[in-house]
């Protein structure tokens, strides 16, 4: 969804904001945050809170992330009844609201903190499923070369770590180390099956590239993380405590900055002749139409110089679901298909593309 025009109040953006997620993002998914947005709303008073940080993407996220997040660490109020993640299991979340209210408004400038100074950063283990069968159709396209990856809006970096995993498509279709920590299911819809690789790529290099990148060495960073993952979600959230621990021991580079400043230099830094790919995932879904032009316009430019591929797992406004694409770019000339359509945490596929 992208930001509304200028002329709408912080607080009527905020508004629709969580009518959009409401209606959009959260039925079927998250029945407590389903419940919730519908209510906040229309609450103004709640609403004035949230529309402090209404210009970031996903404000709904990271409002109720907030509250998660002061809920994780042991913050003791009625409220907690109705969050999975503590171990509750009441369903009654249509009751939820007057107390999810009063702790809002109890913890007003701690919550005010929280969604001015951090950022919805996800980083979802379960679409690394999603994303494998497209680098293993860049391989088979490219004669196995290995892979430079770079990937846009890395956070912490687990989705760059995807050749760390094992991953299980329905019963029928397997890949990664068997003895790999993070296991990841992934069900398969559709009569079409992805390609997915005998043996993961060689990765000549791998590098990250977001605003904030997170320290996992800093327990309150993790902590934010673990916040971000919805209460009804402990499936993602024990994936998510097992990639971190991985991800310690082999942290990944991730630079500083804006992804449209640094990637010219960054992807003239690539040494030898591994086949360049550039990834993103649920990173440009909200941003306006002008950075996903640049975005296009870059790599297109970087294209003259070498082939590359970009790889593209996003939830476009005018879709009822989030779409995997591809594009080859060489020589300036783009090619760009349609893969998949999926579910926005990975827990199904369905492939739509070739198998290469």
């Amino acid at each position: 969804m992208d930001n509304p025009e200028p002329s709408v109040s912080p607080v009527d953006s905020a508004a629709e904001s969580f009518r959009y997620y409401a209606r959009t993002v959260y039925p079927g998914r998250s029945p407590l945050y389903l419940s919730l947005a519908m209510r906040v709303a229309e609450d103004p008073e709640l609403l004035a809170i949230a529309a402090k940080a209404w210009k970031k993407d996903a404000l709904p996220n990271l409002f109720f992330s907030a509250v998660h997040f002061l809920l994780l660490k042991g913050e003791h109020h009625q409220l907690a009844a109705f969050y999975p993640s503590l171990n509750n299991d009441s369903k009654h979340y249509d009751f939820a609201y007057p107390y999810f209210r009063n702790f809002v408004l109890e913890h007003k400038n701690e919550i005010d903190r929280i969604i001015t100074t951090r950022f919805v950063q996800t980083n979802e283990v379960g679409r690394c499923a999603i994303l494998v069968p497209a680098f293993e159709l860049v391989v088979r396209k490219t004669k196995n070369r290995p892979l430079a990856l770079i990937e846009i809006g890395s956070s912490a970096g687990l989705t760059l770590l995807w050749d760390r995993y094992h991953y299980q498509y329905n019963k029928t279709l397997q890949c990664g180390n068997p003895n790999s920590p993070v296991q990841v299911e992934c069900l398969l819809r559709g009569e079409k099956r992805p390609p997915v690789p005998n043996r993961f790529p060689e990765i000549a290099s791998r590098l990250g590239i977001d605003l904030n990148p997170v320290d996992l060495n800093d327990p309150e960073n993790v902590q934010w993380l673990r916040a971000l993952v919805w209460p009804e979600h402990q499936k993602r959230a024990n994936q998510f405590e097992l990639a971190i621990q991985m991800a310690r021991h082999d942290t990944p580079q991730i630079v500083r900055g804006d992804a449209l400043e640094l990637l010219p230099s960054l992807i003239d830094r690539v040494q030898g002749d591994p086949q360049l790919c550039i990834f993103h995932s649920f990173t440009l879904s909200l941003a306006s139409r002008k950075p996903r032009e640049r975005l296009e316009l870059m790599l297109a430019k970087a294209s003259e110089k070498r082939h590359l591929f970009h790889i593209s797992l996003e939830w476009p406004k005018n879709s009822e679901t989030p779409l995997l694409s591809i594009a080859s770019l060489n020589n300036g000339e783009n090619t760009e298909k349609v893969l998949a359509r999926c579910n926005a945490h990975g827990e199904w596929l369905e492939w739509l593309g070739d198998s290469g």
